[in-house]
């Protein structure tokens, strides 16, 4: 009876988030259904057939969402925490929201095929062993809040001694062009495949070319990228060589395509070269919109990797509208601004930038470290406020950096403007 009040408890907590728009509801259902029956994850967990776990430091709402999109592919029914709430509480939220309750039975239905969960860093090592997944996808591992995660070092050895305790007969993927990951290769007596793109490696905060390449289970060749209209490899799949169209631009996304279809071929779920081209990122991970696009960036690897990306692109007309705040979930320390690489965006065009959020001045005083003209910098630390001047006179494209929670500040902006639907509603 105490799993059911907790499930009917996050159930009314969701229906009030979303009516009073407080929120999609991927968290606090499950933070407050946690608190009176905190073993809710283990229980209804085991009524999914097959799950897999995802984690590290960039990618992983962009992987799960591609493996969503081949189940779906294959007619199966997904549950996943698709808003990127990663912790126990997100898990925990859309567990609840997709179950039906019989009272008279008190059972649980749950009508899900495959669950995909996202983990961060630190939840992997509590959470992982309570869903006992059937696969594990390790992405990569970058510094990343600091106060949260600690060095890198320290967050490797506790995903080692994580996967100790996960079932022998689970199937580890790694990121076999990580250094770091590929540590991992040591730790788990189980099955451990790898994956990994010709000719490059990772190593520190940095995507680099390679001179030597280990033996990979998945390996991307013949990579051509095309700007901002995305990129293509080709992969040989269960003996089948197929080249890959991803709508998606950067090395760094097609890292995500290569552990997503790497993991969609040991379920199996059906994997041809077309299932990609209609591919729809989430929310703010290359977000297209109608006077430009949005790019999370929240640690030094990842901003610099979209820098790299934005750099052969930006026109004399464009904008820039970076936004940096300091939250719990976006990490309190921002000193991280000083290891990204903001230099690749000083270009001979002089774009104009706004600066927003609660650290706004910090990301001017970067900026100009970086070589911008304080002319070109405006600080807005509002950010309605701050969207409305990039807009404003604009006649090329808008390009929008915010850190995670001034994402979901922005989000709530474009609904408001009727640009665009909630985020929640998103799949």
């Amino acid at each position: 009876m105490r799993l059911i009040l907790a499930i009917l408890v996050g159930k009314l907590i969701a229906y009030f988030s979303k009516t009073l728009h407080f929120g999609g509801g991927s968290a606090a259902p499950g933070l407050y259904a946690l608190k009176i029956e905190p073993k809710l994850v283990e229980k209804l967990i085991q009524k999914i057939p097959q799950n897999i776990v995802i984690t590290g430091t960039n990618g992983k709402t962009t992987t799960a969402r591609m493996i969503a999109h081949f189940a779906k592919e294959s007619n199966l029914k997904v549950i996943r925490n698709h808003t990127g709430s990663n912790l126990e509480r997100g898990i925990a939220s859309a567990l609840i929201q997709s179950l039906g309750v019989n009272l008279r039975h008190t059972g649980c239905v749950l009508d899900r095929h495959l669950g995909i969960w996202e983990l961060d860093e630190a939840t992997f090592n509590s959470v992982a062993p309570k869903i006992k997944p059937d696969l594990v996808v390790f992405l990569n591992v970058f510094r990343d809040q600091l106060d949260r995660y600690g060095e890198i070092d320290s967050v490797v050895k506790n995903w080692c001694e994580a996967l100790k305790d996960l079932p022998k007969d689970t199937l580890v993927l790694l990121n076999g062009d990580d250094t770091n990951t590929l540590k991992l290769k040591n730790c788990f007596k189980g099955s451990v495949e790898t994956f990994g793109v010709e000719g490059f490696k990772i190593e520190g905060e940095a995507i680099e070319k390679r001179k030597t390449q280990p033996k990979l289970d998945f390996e991307a060749k013949n990579v051509k990228q095309n700007g901002l209209n995305g990129s293509s490899f080709s992969l040989i799949i269960n003996q089948e060589s197929l080249i890959i169209n991803l709508p998606l631009p950067g090395i760094y996304h097609i890292y995500d395509a290569l552990a997503a279809i790497a993991a969609a071929s040991n379920l199996p779920l059906t994997i041809n070269h077309k299932l990609l081209t209609n591919f729809q990122p989430a929310f703010g991970r290359f977000e297209k919109l109608p006077f430009g696009s949005i790019f999370l960036i929240k640690n030094p690897a990842g901003a610099t990797q979209v820098f790299e990306t934005i750099n052969p692109n930006l026109r004399p007309n464009d904008r820039l509208l970076l936004t940096l705040n300091d939250n719990l979930a976006d990490g309190t320390d921002v000193s991280w601004i000083w290891d990204a690489n903001f230099e690749l965006l000083t270009t001979n065009h002089k774009p104009l930038i706004i600066c927003s959020g609660a650290r706004a001045t910090d990301l001017a005083v970067r900026l100009k470290y970086a070589g911008f003209d304080p002319k070109n910098i405006t600080v807005e630390p509002n950010l309605e406020n701050a969207l409305e001047q990039a807009r404003k006179g604009l006649k090329g494209a808008l390009y929008i950096l915010p850190t995670y929670t001034a994402l979901l500040e922005i989000q709530k902006i474009l609904v408001k403007m009727k640009i665009k639907q909630n985020y929640w509603r998103e799949k």
